[in-house]
């Protein structure tokens, strides 16, 4: 880190990382090491912020090219119903349940990168999906900025750079557990309320229908960018 800090400066380090969260979703690799570099060399300030511009940049990339292949998409989705299902919940209901949903989304074990395509084939509007992907990324931004710094820790430990006392150890192993029960809290309580719902929006349903078919092949009118709170 200290090389790369040397030899490119934090100011284009700072772009490289912007630009790779910015643009691995869209190639579907995910952007969990950029995150943890942007922790480790930044911090839970800058990093944050870092993580947060190049996180949006790349949720909003995917949903924009996704709305010009739909039906590609939708006959792709054809393959994983059960996924298809799930991915329809979000596009249900007013703008703050949107919102809702896809902030869950975001700290579910869902896959981000499939999520941010797939869900063009339902009902989302572009703003609740914008202000709920961002909502649902801050808890991981820091966690993965807090798993950044740890690893920055024991790597310095490891070549001489850094010895801890034991206060200093004492703390990390504390907040590494309150770090994974927080993640584990976060994911239960996601899977647990996206059931719900599902449950809630099978039982609303009086005739069986397909998933897929449930999937609209267009996209209404009223789903543009006019207004952030439409």
């Amino acid at each position: 880190m200290q090389w790369e800090a040397t030899s490119f400066g934090r100011p284009v380090l700072a772009i490289i990382i912007v630009a790779s969260l910015a643009f691995f979703p869209v190639f579907l690799i995910p952007s969990g090491p950029s995150m943890w570099l942007a922790g480790m060399i930044f911090g839970y300030g800058l990093g944050f912020v870092i993580i947060m511009v190049g996180t949006t940049v790349g949720m909003v990339l995917p949903y924009l090219i996704g709305l010009l292949f739909c039906d590609r998409i939708h006959q792709w989705l054809k393959r994983w119903p059960q996924k298809a299902a799930m991915i329809r919940l979000a596009g249900e209901g007013s703008w703050f349940h949107q919102f809702k949903v896809v902030a869950i989304f975001r700290v579910s074990p869902f896959p981000y990168t499939i999520f941010n395509y797939a869900i063009v084939v339902t009902s989302m509007r572009f703003w609740p999906y914008l202000w709920g992907s961002i909502a649902g990324m801050v808890p991981e931004a820091f966690i993965y900025i807090y798993s950044g710094r740890l690893i920055r820790t024991f790597a310095d430990v490891q070549y001489g750079n850094h010895h801890l006392t034991p206060v200093e150890i004492i703390y990390n192993i504390i907040s590494f557990i309150i770090a994974i029960i927080t993640s584990v809290a976060f994911t239960i309580f996601a899977k647990r309320t996206l059931n719900e719902l599902k449950m809630a929006d099978s039982n609303g349903l009086e005739a069986p229908v397909t998933e897929l078919e449930k999937l609209p092949l267009e996209r209404p009118k009223h789903l543009g960018f006019s207004s952030p709170f439409a």
